[in-house]
């Protein structure tokens, strides 16, 4: 367990604490300031920017993005409410390695998508996309005249009071930063691939603390976004908001039958924080909960040629491909590792 959890109860903080290391080459432990990449909790934060340009009548839920975008692939039957509900057809992910290790703007980002082909017709069917997302960011760059990360800034950092969240901007350096990392099939820490976050503009870029996040959600559910946008985000169940990538991986959840926040952020990719998170509002509210088992997958030597044969593309649903690769005795599905217990069963 590697990471940062806070967890209240209305405006009762009940716990909080840290673990692991930010850095594990310089030894940096893990502290409650320290920012980690929140992956796709940046949505949200998306949303809550369009929908406060949508109350201010700078753009309206049905206008095509070609009024913005005018020569996007079919952008005369895409509409800003399809790019908010990810049924714009525009694949999940339009960049290459090599994109993702520079910094891009959102802007870049609708170049690559415009060289894409849409997945299906615009409102026909609903595919999750991280690049519809960044195009949806481009649009309310656009609408506005005010750029992503002022937008950011404007809407969403200031009004929940959340001082230690940014977004990188350029090669700029992001302060408190924790490091991301995988394991190995020996069970060895290593550097997650080397990426620049913005690629992810609008989806994913966001670095943050669990006590903002906690604080997000609050101004959320208190109204002090706007009724819009706690009835547009918040459903009878309260709010429940994940994300991962190349090692980092967030939750934040709102209980809204117990009045129970939970926010976690962490730099290592493993099962433990799918554990606290379906535990910990257990707990907040006084039950009693087993202690949970923990796997103990038995690795089994697979022969490399055999290996070799998985290599390819899996999809997972429309839009939605994973890579399984092989390396030696390594074997990764769209970088997350999966250790052989027979020759054709693996364990993630």
């Amino acid at each position: 367990l590697s990471g940062s959890l806070l967890v209240a109860r209305g405006d009762t903080v009940l716990y909080e604490g840290s673990f692991g290391l930010a850095n594990r080459e310089l030894n940096v432990p893990v502290e409650a300031e320290t920012r980690f990449n929140i992956a796709s909790v940046t949505k949200p934060m998306t949303q809550i920017i369009a929908l406060d340009l949508l109350e201010s009548e700078v753009l309206a839920a049905d206008d095509p993005i070609s009024k913005w975008l005018p020569h996007f692939p079919q952008g005369d039957a895409i509409t800003v409410r399809m790019l908010m509900q990810h049924r714009a057809g525009i694949p999940h992910r339009v960049t290459s390695d090599a994109d993702e290790a520079r910094p891009l703007t959102a802007a870049d980002v609708v170049d690559r998508a415009h060289e894409k082909e849409l997945l299906f017709e615009p409102g026909s069917e609903s595919s999750y996309s991280s690049a519809g997302y960044s195009v949806l960011a481009r649009v309310l760059e656009l609408a506005s005249g005010v750029s992503y990360p002022s937008l950011l800034a404007e809407s969403v950092f200031q009004p929940a009071a959340m001082t230690h969240s940014i977004h990188p901007v350029g090669y700029g350096l992001i302060p408190q930063r924790a490091s991301s990392y995988q394991f190995n099939s020996a069970g060895e820490f290593i550097n997650s691939p080397l990426k620049d976050y913005s690629y992810l503009v609008g989806a994913g870029s966001v670095f943050s603390t669990p006590g903002d996040l906690i604080s997000l959600m609050r101004t959320v559910v208190n109204g002090g976004l706007g009724e819009t946008v706690a009835d547009t985000l918040e459903s009878d169940q309260g709010l429940a908001w994940n994300g991962r990538t190349d090692g980092y991986r967030t939750f934040a959840d709102y209980h809204a039958a117990t009045e129970v926040y939970v926010a976690f952020v962490s730099n290592i990719l493993t099962g433990a924080g799918d554990l606290l998170r379906r535990h910990l509002p257990r707990l907040a509210t006084g039950e009693s909960v087993d202690f949970p088992v923990v796997p103990n997958p038995q690795a089994v030597r697979v022969d490399p040629e055999r290996l070799a044969g998985y290599e390819g593309d899996y999809q997972l649903r429309p839009g939605s491909v994973l890579t399984l690769s092989v390396d030696g005795d390594e074997v990764r599905m769209s970088g997350w590792l999966l250790i052989p217990t027979s020759e054709c069963t693996f364990f993630s």
